[in-house]
């Protein structure tokens, strides 16, 4: 070996230490991200909750609650949403690492979302001053939003567990939402002469929000599945 001549193992190790520590940087980045999706959907959770009180006990006391617990939702909708931008931009990242943060972006949507609903929610139930003590409709509301809740939740916990098995269970299970859904709509056309045209289209509105968080939560896991495996749930179906 000439003087002029280096020895190259040294600079392999450390341009490969270097690689390694922007790679554990970039990872780092990557699961803040998803920490932060699930913070945001554990708030969207509380908050749903919230409304179902509003429209099951008559908790108009709560609607101001439902409304100001949304902002930082949507601030912290904000935040993600940058990060993730900026992350695509400039990392340029491939494969894996690109579908989580496609993915992401569309999690973040699907979350923030369903924060709006249950603000809709609170909201068309204020604007009623209160759902009719009808036990029926009471019942079947209790029930759509327990469904459109659970189905939520799983959503966020696939995003928490990065579990894709959770995303090919969820569109079955969410047919148990549209069928309370129905029976809402049912319930409540059997009862509008009585109800009211207003408070009718009140409670179809309720049913629908709520019905579209449980779509929302589906869509969630089902993101899951394609982050993790590269394929949609049921995407091998004609």
């Amino acid at each position: 070996m000439t003087f002029t001549e280096k020895p190259s193992v040294p600079e392999d190790r450390a341009a490969a230490g270097e690689h390694h520590e922007i790679r554990r940087h970039f990872e780092d980045q990557l699961h803040a991200i998803q920490v932060g999706i699930v913070d945001m959907g554990t708030m969207v959770r509380e908050n749903i909750r919230r409304a179902g009180e509003v429209v099951t006990e008559g908790r108009l006391d709560l609607v101001d609650a439902v409304i100001e617990a949304d902002r930082p939702i949507n601030e912290l909708y904000s935040d993600l949403e940058e990060q993730i931008f900026q992350l695509l931009a400039l990392q340029q990242p491939v494969a894996g690492d690109l579908r989580f943060l496609v993915v992401a972006t569309r999690a973040v949507y699907e979350v923030e979302r369903s924060g709006d609903l249950a603000v809709n929610v609170a909201k068309s139930v204020q604007r009623v001053d209160g759902v009719p003590a009808d036990a029926v409709l009471i019942s079947t509301l209790e029930q759509l939003i327990d469904a459109a809740a659970t189905m939520f939740s799983r959503g966020v916990e696939a995003v928490a567990s990065m579990d894709e098995s959770i995303g090919l269970m969820a569109e079955e299970e969410d047919e148990a939402t549209d069928e309370l859904t129905s029976e809402l709509f049912k319930a409540v056309t059997a009862r509008q002469e009585e109800l009211g045209l207003e408070t009718s289209v009140a409670l179809f509105y309720i049913g629908r929000f709520l019905e579209r968080i449980g779509d929302h939560g589906v869509n969630l896991a089902e993101n899951v599945t394609f982050a993790v495996s590269g394929e949609f749930p049921n995407s091998d179906e004609s």
